[in-house]
């Protein structure tokens, strides 16, 4: 039986408050044969594993969400959420579950060790349940805000003096033009092949809001995905996780440099 051992080894402190809005460890196995998208979905196991799941888990996240995905035909909603776990209603941690995807988010309430400590609970009972699967793909995404209004100021001011990020287009374009030069909404992405553990790391950043204030704010992903060649062996999903999350806290760290003392 598969069993991941937890981890105390994390070296990077806790901020007081952190722009962290979610970290979020997901997990996809192959639910069609050779891959092909016009086979009919095989996961037959997935029927019977919510309720065992749930089953090993109810203590600590007794409470359940239907998720309108359920509804859904299965070849419509692969790897897509279908349930919903939590201990409390609307808390943190939660843990989701849908035809070939499990995933397990965090707030902002939490720390590094607490994270990867959960993720291999979590871990424990689901290769329990389904000892028998084929990776697809293993991602870790982190969602940061950062407090900026972008439809007064440069957003790509901000990035460049705040977040060590240069991007901008020359004001030539908008000479003899009725463009103005502020970006009220943007989208910027570069993705980065990592040698070690493989895989790949991107680096986003998107005009958004908060949830509840609807506060305008800077947001920022950072997202470690392995897949194709550069899978872990399964046995080693503890060892991915450690390693992609210390890749991301460095960068993290490194981006935040200057305005880190906010955080602290």
């Amino acid at each position: 039986m598969m069993h991941f051992k937890k981890r105390h080894d994390f070296k990077h402190k806790k901020f007081k408050n952190p722009p962290i809005i979610e970290a979020i460890f997901e997990l996809r196995w192959k639910v069609r044969e050779n891959g092909d998208p016009l086979i009919k979905l095989i996961d037959k196991k997935f029927k019977f594993f919510p309720g065992r799941f749930f089953d090993r888990i109810k203590k600590n996240y007794p409470e359940v969400e239907v998720l309108p995905n359920s509804t859904m035909p299965d070849d419509l909603n692969e790897y897509l959420p279908r349930f919903r776990f939590r201990n409390q209603p609307n808390s943190y941690p939660l843990i989701q579950i849908g035809p070939g995807v499990i995933t397990v988010n965090f707030d902002k309430n939490f720390t590094q060790e607490l994270f990867f400590n959960t993720c291999m609970d979590v871990l424990n009972v689901f290769f329990e349940v389904l000892p028998d699967i084929e990776l697809n793909e293993v991602i870790l995404h982190y969602i940061d805000g950062f407090k900026f209004d972008y439809e007064k100021d440069n957003a790509f001011n901000y990035l460049e003096e705040s977040l060590s990020t240069y991007f901008r287009f020359n004001l030539d374009l908008f000479e003899n033009t009725k463009i103005n030069s502020l970006p009220i909404k943007f989208h910027l992405e570069s993705n980065f092949l990592v040698e070690e553990p493989p895989g790949y790391f991107m680096c986003q950043f998107r005009s958004g809001r908060k949830r509840i204030d609807k506060e305008k704010i800077i947001v920022m992903d950072t997202i470690f995905r392995s897949f194709g060649n550069n899978l872990p062996k399964i046995e080693k999903l503890d060892d991915w996780l450690y390693n992609a999350d210390n890749i991301i806290h460095n960068w993290f760290l490194k981006m935040i440099d200057k305005i880190k003392y906010k955080y602290e």
